[in-house]
């Protein structure tokens, strides 16, 4: 199966941000699973979304405003996939990056 080094853990209203946070970490020969990529039509959603979470290296959380409010129940999943898959290797694997919305208006 294909592997990453980070999987990108949004909600849709920060796609501007995250689109900007994927192509830096590309530039930088960081792989990247971004759903939005992998995603093609007629695919299984959830197991795209599983293969992403457990291929990773990482799960880079992207807290926002908009992240803690809507809570959806996505993020909520990976969340938890997240946190299970770092008390089942004993290493820590979440990435929390702080998005505090500089580029809106």
């Amino acid at each position: 199966p294909k592997r990453w080094d980070v999987f990108i853990c949004h909600v849709s209203e920060d796609i501007e941000y995250i689109q900007q946070l994927k192509e830096a970490l590309v530039r930088e020969k960081i792989d990247v699973f971004f759903a939005k990529d992998e995603l093609s039509w007629g695919c299984e959603l959830h197991r795209v979304i599983n293969d992403g979470l457990r291929y990773s290296k990482y799960g880079l959380v992207v807290l926002s405003k908009q992240f803690v409010e809507k809570c959806s129940k996505w993020t909520s999943t990976e969340l938890s996939s997240l946190h299970s898959k770092s008390r089942l290797s004993s290493q820590d694997c979440i990435l929390p990056v702080l998005e505090k919305g500089h580029n809106r208006g």
